[in-house]
């Protein structure tokens, strides 16, 4: 191998080890300019070595062109997607709003209610009387403002429930712990804190409670412990929780009105439509696998999973625990809204585990049919007469 790379005194190319083949003339013009590194050391192997790098150093003209050639095409389709970014993010967020139009205007919704909430501060008047403190209404419509009704109402009054009664149990333990010194005061505040802490933290663990009202407990552990222990080194606490519980109420009254009042979105119609569509979901998996069985040879044995009709049918249904479990839960919180709007919410949960056991038989269905190894076609049609109910 050529050693004309290990130049140490190079004075012509600025990085003195490396040369490109186009700057050596001819193996004989190199051999004269370079040292013979394999005389100069006595290590055969260092030498070899040496020889390996040196080969591999070399930068041709053909290895040059190849290089800038691949990161020519790099940057090209690295621009290409730059510029189709625009137009595909503008076509993903209008897919977005086709799929389901109630979307456009929940963001409609939470943008008129956050510039409602913002007069608080904009106008002087309504600044001048709430102060500084109208921040928490601003806060309270992003944190409670839901996509459905009864997400909306189950927050906001699990909020306002909370701070309600943070606030009236620190003002107890404040006008307690005025009777007693400085010293006993703080004590008396540290252990108020531990006890309310502890017990509030465990009730968390009880199911129904965290089901129900696990977000007021957090809410209640926060304002319990901002004003109790401000108010050791500030006077006019009371002043202040007042003040911020005036604009959570106001904060929670702008959601709650623009939740019920402009095109209300019900969680309990949603859970409605799901458990048709997981039915009728669930009906064409069936369908599709009586029709597979039936079938000599399947021509859609190249087909992937998220193309395949059955797996599409019971897969939304298999999912759909958590998604019941939630808007059964919200849809308890909203008021009649109709005449035909008392649904047994519970019963559709019920409903949907029944469509999930039964999903698992469609499952191995499915994956009978999926197998290499398959039965004969007078055996598919015998069994057939004994799964024909299911069409």
């Amino acid at each position: 191998c050529d050693t004309a790379p290990f130049l140490p005194n190079s004075s012509h190319f600025p990085f003195p080890y490396i040369i490109p083949a186009s700057r050596t003339s001819s193996a004989t013009e190199t051999s004269r300019t370079a040292p013979n590194l394999a005389g100069d050391h006595s290590s055969p192997f260092l030498a070899t070595c040496l020889s390996v790098f040196s080969s591999v150093l070399i930068a041709s003209p053909e290895t040059e062109t190849i290089m800038m050639e691949t990161w020519r095409k790099k940057a090209g389709a690295a621009w290409e997607r730059t510029k189709r970014a625009p137009g595909l993010a503008c076509r993903k967020m209008w897919q977005v709003g086709k799929d389901d139009p109630r979307r456009a205007i929940h963001a409609v919704k939470v943008g008129l209610a956050l510039t409602l909430v913002s007069m608080l501060y904009l106008l002087e008047p309504l600044f001048e009387g709430i102060g500084q403190n109208a921040i928490w209404a601003v806060m309270t419509v992003v944190v409670v403002l839901e996509f459905t009704a009864g997400a909306t109402l189950c927050k906001g009054l699990n909020r306002g429930l909370g701070t309600i009664m943070a606030g009236s149990l620190a003002f107890l333990i404040e006008f307690v712990a005025e009777e007693t010194g400085q010293v006993g005061r703080a004590i008396f505040i540290g252990c108020a804190v531990f006890i309310i802490g502890a017990a509030a933290t465990y009730l968390r663990f009880l199911p129904y409670v965290k089901k129900n009202y696990d977000y007021g407990v957090v809410i209640f552990l926060l304002t319990f412990n901002l004003i109790t222990v401000s108010s050791f080194r500030v006077s006019n606490v009371m002043k202040i929780a007042h003040e911020r519980l005036i604009t959570i109420a106001i904060g929670c009254g702008i959601c709650l009105f623009m939740s019920l009042l402009v095109f209300p979105i019900w969680s309990g119609q949603d859970l409605h439509n799901s458990t048709v569509s997981k039915l009728q979901g669930l009906a064409k998996s069936i369908e599709e696998a009586g029709t597979e069985v039936r079938e000599e040879e399947s021509d859609d044995e190249d087909k992937s999973c998220d193309e395949d009709p059955i797996y599409k049918g019971y897969k939304a249904v298999l999912d759909s625990k958590s998604i019941d479990e939630a808007l059964a839960m919200y849809a308890s919180w909203e008021p009649r809204h109709s005449r035909h709007c008392r649904y047994p919410w519970q019963q559709y949960v019920k409903v949907g585990a029944a469509l999930r056991r039964f999903s698992y038989t469609v499952v191995a269905l499915h994956g009978c049919l999926q197998t290499e190894i398959q039965v004969k076609l007078w055996i598919r049609i015998r069994m057939t007469e004994k799964i024909s109910w299911f069409q």
